[in-house]
């Protein structure tokens, strides 16, 4: 009996001496007597309750003599926490009933090991139901996933039609088994953000077909049919469409894709869809899977994934990246990022020159479609890669293996092979990459030359066409990157609109990937040569139509582009055309003259011809004396071939580059002249008919023109900057584009400068890969001056830091002449990579002996990174040498810094490992400077854009004309013209 508090007894009493019945009646009605009371057995002398204690207070039973009740109190109703759980007596799940003697609470089985099936979906504990981990989870509930979190993991899958496991048996798919530790491992591999492929244990890939049945073919067979889309049950989002490889994607599009607001929805219970024959995963009545047409009007079939330990799945084929731990993230103590910027890139080149180049950055289906054998495009032994031979002079042809065995390439001088794999720039943005300019590019000449010896007549090689497609390109990588990463946003890999953004994508520890452009026919403004135009090139009509406004001549050069605004050929048009694929910098002037002015002169006949074919065209009766044009002794059946290919069928009036001799420097150079930045020139030889015995037919008496006759000095362009061209470079500064001046004619770089610099505040200028066609030191300071960034070429890391060390000179003195708080100094590069530029090479053996690139080694660690504050937030990096697997993940082969130079993109790491051997910390500071200097200098030209757009664009005093001709011959240039 629970024991009765003495207050309850008072209460008793005084309802005794007031004669109430506890019913409340008054005690005196009635007729009949009182009953005798019982005698209090807590004052009887007796051991009621047996437990050799007797009465009150001796017996814990009684709470006072008056007590009828010795029987001792338990545990459970006793008014004390005697388990100390926090519960009493009935409260206290220990206690079932008063009289219970032990508050314990009992011991309870876990549900997945209960023998239960608690969630009710046909599977009982540990290991059968995918809601239990282990046996003392207390939740069977199956977990609830994404439609991206099955991406490069191991899984089991099971039809929720029957609740069983998949099997596989060689060839066909059942779902027969209870114990997931009895079912078909699927290594899921994603295309793309939401499909993947199913790549079973014999190392195969569950492919749909056009009815029920099944198929499976191995990896390097892959289809559109063995990708599969994932779709939670019930998932009504409306996603927007996967960007699509070699496609040119609409601004709708790129705008619906990248605002998607993603909240993914949770499940744990999924469609799977082969999209490409609209059918859906199923399962028979034996549990067979099976397809059958998707109907999403109706419910179809639903699987459950459940993952497996990793080690029990096939080895899906892939590159190695070769390095462990965790790239740094976050922003320096005063907000700016940290980080290097390879500011000139062709990632997305794949298709570049016709098709001539072999491979792929990405593909959906993995890296035996990216990097496998080239003999399709290059022929059985290389023999077809014309333009890998005329610019390596070696026509003998290649091996054409890939991966995994790689035995010609990547190489750092093989220029028509993908060098850039998404695994490869894992490494580099491991080795701290941090800004990537990706320029869009293509060569309409090159391209055709491609088509026409591959035989394949269809091929589109317009140059702004084929940039577009790039673009479509680049979306689509950055999709696929955040597929193997787990979902929108969290690959590495992002491309960005504007500096703000590429903060914020920096400061989360990733790569800000900027859309550039470089191509010899910006805007469709291809330039058509007139043999008997008059105008010189800054008189030439602004609108491209070859009308002189003064109606003198009609025979002027044409455009292939108009300055005529709302036309689909306008230059605006096309300039807010590539705004919209996401293009913030602009190279305006490529390889070859165009309506803007003239190239920048680096390179000797292969180019030159190039000019003469996309300036016009050359005559079919000119092949022959072309091949008299040589100095050496060339394969003349290869150059036949070359030539041959290229197309009849327009009006053969292309020219050769009209010159000038270049200012040059030191002892009887041209007088007031600073020299060249980086030791560099400003234009070529052009050695292949001597003067004086040719005689000159360029434009006003100058070299070049319909005859290839140059005298033996330097030449360098002398179509200067047109009308048309200070048209373009208006409006670009008006839209804000990165200005770009690489390739630019050196003086017409001087006439850029006094256009940018008649704004205000300045438009700063970038140079980002070694400025090809020169740049004068004059040039560079006043670049610097502007807010601008000149970053070299990376043809080696002692050239590299010898570069730096010279800028850091100029730039000294430009911030002395600035004036006020000096801009930040960081030192980039720009490796050119997959647009027929050699890769950085070994060191000097002397570098090499003294300090060799040893694997593997750490980064943000030790010296000289334990100096330099910005890294006291980063966490070691270290890596391993760079190596190719087989299917396996068996060792095939490896490259080493030291022998092989930069034989891929990934050994970027392995570039910036020479500089921190062999420079100083300041000059590993500058470098990992130079993703926050191009930033910096992308708002200042943000800031000038918005000063165009408020006051108009500003042009100098009308007695500095900024349109003027280029010198002639060998006049004695101003001091002015090249500052």
């Amino acid at each position: 009996m629970r024991r009765i508090p003495s207050h309850l007894f008072a209460l008793v009493a005084l309802l005794a001496l007031t004669g109430c019945k506890s019913d409340g009646s008054d005690s005196s009605s009635g007729s009949a007597p009182a009953p005798t009371p019982a005698a209090a057995v807590c004052a009887d002398g007796v051991d009621n309750d047996s437990d050799g204690l007797v009465d009150f207070p001796d017996d814990p039973g009684c709470s006072s003599a008056a007590d009828t009740n010795e029987v001792d109190p338990t545990q459970c109703n006793d008014g004390i926490d005697n388990d100390e759980d926090g519960f009493i007596d009935l409260f206290d799940k220990g206690c079932s009933i008063s009289t219970d003697n032990d508050e314990t609470d009992p011991v309870v089985i876990p549900a997945c090991s209960d023998g239960l099936d608690n969630d009710k979906d046909g599977l009982i504990d540990f290991p059968a139901d995918p809601g239990c981990t282990a046996t003392g989870d207390n939740s069977e509930a199956d977990p609830l996933m994404t439609r991206y979190d099955m991406a490069n993991a191991c899984w089991v899958m099971r039809a929720n039609g029957n609740g069983k496991f998949v099997t596989f048996d060689g060839s066909s798919y059942n779902a027969s088994v209870a114990d997931r530790n009895s079912a078909e491992r699927f290594y899921m591999k994603p295309t793309a953000l939401g499909k993947y492929m199913f790549y079973n244990s014999n190392r195969q890939l569950m492919t749909a077909g056009s009815d029920a049945a099944l198929s499976n073919v191995i990896s390097a067979n892959a289809t559109d049919n063995s990708e599969w889309h994932i779709r939670a049950v019930g998932d009504k989002v409306n996603y927007p469409q996967t960007p699509v490889y070699n496609r040119e994607p609409t601004v709708e599009e790129i705008t619906a894709w990248r605002n998607f607001d993603n909240n993914p929805v949770q499940a744990d219970a999924f469609n799977v869809t082969a999209q490409s024959v609209n059918r859906s995963l199923a399962i028979d009545d034996n549990g067979k899977l099976i397809t059958e047409i998707f109907d999403s009007s109706v419910k179809n079939e639903s699987f459950s994934f459940i993952e497996m330990p990793i080690e029990s799945c096939a080895n899906f084929p892939e590159a190695e990246s070769n390095f462990t731990g965790t790239p740094f993230k976050g922003t320096q103590p005063d907000g700016t990022v940290l980080g290097h910027a390879d500011v000139h890139v062709h990632i997305s080149s794949s298709e570049f020159l016709g098709g001539g180049q072999w491979g792929y950055a990405f593909h959906k289906f993995g890296i035996e479609h990216a990097l496998g054998n080239c003999a399709a495009q290059h022929g059985s032994s290389g023999h077809l890669d014309l333009i890998g031979g005329a610019f390596t002079q070696d026509f003998d042809g290649h091996a054409t293996d890939g991966w995994p065995t790689f035995t010609d390439w990547p190489k750092r001088d093989n220029l028509t092979h993908e060098a850039i794999y998404w695994k490869w720039i894992e490494r580099a943005w491991a080795g701290g990459l941090r800004v990537i300019v990706n320029d869009l590019v293509d060569n309409e000449t090159l391209c055709e030359l491609q088509r026409n010896a591959v035989n394949d007549p269809t091929r589109d090689c317009n140059s702004m066409n084929n940039a577009g497609r790039q673009a479509g390109t680049m979306y689509a990588m950055e999709d696929y990157i955040d597929s193997q990463y787990g979902g929108p946003g969290k690959g590495f890999f992002q491309i960005v609109h504007s500096p703000a953004e590429a903060r914020e994508v920096i400061k989360d520890g990733k790569i800000a990937v900027v859309l550039g452009i470089e191509i010899s026919n910006l805007f469709d403004c291809k330039l058509n040569y007139k043999p008997g135009r008059q105008k010189q090139p800054f008189e030439e009509p602004e609108n491209g139509s070859g009308l002189a406004s003064d109606a003198s001549f009609p025979a002027e050069n044409t455009y292939e582009c108009t300055t005529e605004e709302g036309l689909p050929n306008s230059i605006l048009t096309q300039m807010e055309r590539i705004h919209g694929w996401g293009v913030r910098q602009i190279i305006s002037i490529h390889e070859f003259d165009n309506a803007f002015g003239g190239n920048g002169i680096f390179d000797g006949l292969i180019l030159n011809l190039g000019n003469r074919e996309n300036t016009g065209g050359i005559p079919s009766g000119d092949v022959g004396s072309i091949l008299d044009l040589f100095s050496g002794t060339p394969d003349e059946d290869s150059f036949q071939n070359l030539v041959t290919n290229l197309p009849t069928t327009e009006t053969a009036t292309g020219e050769w580059w009209t010159t000038y001799n270049c200012p040059i420097e030191g002892e009887g150079g041209t007088a007031n002249f600073s020299g060249y930045l980086w030791s560099g020139s400003g234009g070529s030889t052009q050695s292949y008919l001597q003067q004086p015995a040719c005689v000159p037919t360029g434009q006003g008496g100058r070299s070049g023109g319909s005859t290839p006759c140059y005298p033996s000095a330097s030449q360098c362009n002398a179509r200067w900057m047109t009308p048309a061209g200070l048209y373009t470079y208006g409006k670009m500064m008006e839209m804000g584009f990165i200005f770009d001046w690489d390739h630019m004619e050196v003086g017409m770089k001087t006439q850029a400068l006094e256009l940018a610099e008649a704004q205000d505040p300045v438009y700063p200028f970038v140079s980002t890969h070694g400025t090809f066609g020169g740049t004068t030191n004059d040039q560079a300071t006043r670049a610097l001056i502007n807010g601008g960034l000149l970053y070299p070429s990376n043809g080696s890391s002692e050239g590299f830091r010898n570069d730096m060390n010279e800028t850091l000179g100029i730039y000294d003195a430009a911030m002395a002449e600035r004036g006020g708080a000096p801009l930040l100094f960081g030192f980039g590069y720009g490796t050119d990579t997959n647009g027929l530029s050699a890769q950085s090479g070994p060191r000097r053996q002397a570098l090499i002996d003294a300090r060799p690139v040893s694997y593997p080694f750490t980064f943000y660690a030790g010296a000289p990174f334990n100096s330099l504050s910005a890294f006291s937030a980063a966490t070691p990096v270290i890596f391993n040498q760079p190596t190719s697997t087989d299917g396996s993940g068996d060792f095939v082969r490896g490259w080493e810094e030291d022998k092989d130079g930069n034989a891929h993109y990934g050994m970027l790491a392995d570039f910036v490992q020479e500089v921190v051997l062999d420079g100083t910390p300041d000059q590993v500071k500058h470098l990992f400077n130079s993703a926050e200097a191009y930033l910096q200098t992308w708002e200042r030209t943000e800031a000038s854009s918005a000063g165009i757009k408020a006051n108009k664009l500003q042009m100098p005093p009308a007695d500095k004309p900024i349109l003027r001709p280029a010198p002639n011959g060998d006049m004695t240039v101003s001091d002015q013209t090249y500052k």
